[in-house]
C-alpha cells in the first residue's frame, strides 16, 4: 500500500488533506480513485492511518480515516552519518543507502581535503535535492 507524509496541520478531525507533489502521484501515477485505500503518516507524531479517499481536486486530496496505528517503526538506535562531500552525484547514492538502512540523520560535511567545494547558491539546490531523495526513500 503506497505510504504518504503530512504534518499535523494537514489533519482536521477525521480528514486528512493530501497536498503538492503527492496530489500529482497519487492522480497521475497510482491512478487512484475514490474508495482507495492508502498509508499516511504523521511526521510530527509518528502515528500511522489507513485512509479512504474522499475527494479528489486539483491541488488536494481529501482521505477519512478509518484505522489509526500506533507503531515504533523507528530504531531504538539514531545513527548518525558524518559523510564527507564525494565527487558527481555519488551522494545521493550515500543518502538512498543510508536512508534504507535507516538512519536517523545525514550530514554532509565539507573537509579538508575534500575536492569538491560548493558554494552557497549551489547548496541550497542540492540539499533540497537531497531532501527530495530521502522523503522518495522513506515512501518506500
Amino acid at each position: 500500500m503506497p505510504k504518504f507524509f503530512v504534518t499535523t496541520n494537514q489533519i482536521e478531525g477525521n480528514t486528512i488533506i493530501i497536498q503538492n507533489d503527492d496530489v500529482k502521484h497519487i492522480k497521475n501515477v497510482l491512478r487512484a480513485k475514490i474508495n482507495d485505500t492508502i498509508d499516511i503518516c504523521n511526521c510530527d507524531t509518528y502515528k500511522n492511518y489507513i485512509c479512504k479517499i474522499q475527494q479528489i481536486e486539483d491541488k488536494k486530496i481529501y482521505c477519512n480515516i478509518i484505522e489509526e496505528i500506533t507503531s515504533n517503526v523507528e530504531s531504538n538506535v539514531q545513527v548518525s552519518i558524518f559523510q564527507g562531500l564525494p565527487k558527481s552525484d555519488k551522494m545521493e547514492l550515500v543518502i538512498q543507502k543510508s536512508v534504507e538502512l535507516g538512519a536517523y540523520d545525514i550530514t554532509p560535511v565539507e573537509m579538508k581535503r575534500c575536492v569538491v567545494k560548493l558554494n552557497e547558491k549551489d547548496k541550497v539546490k542540492k540539499i533540497q535535492r537531497w531532501q527530495k531523495i530521502a522523503e522518495s526513500e522513506a515512501k518506500k
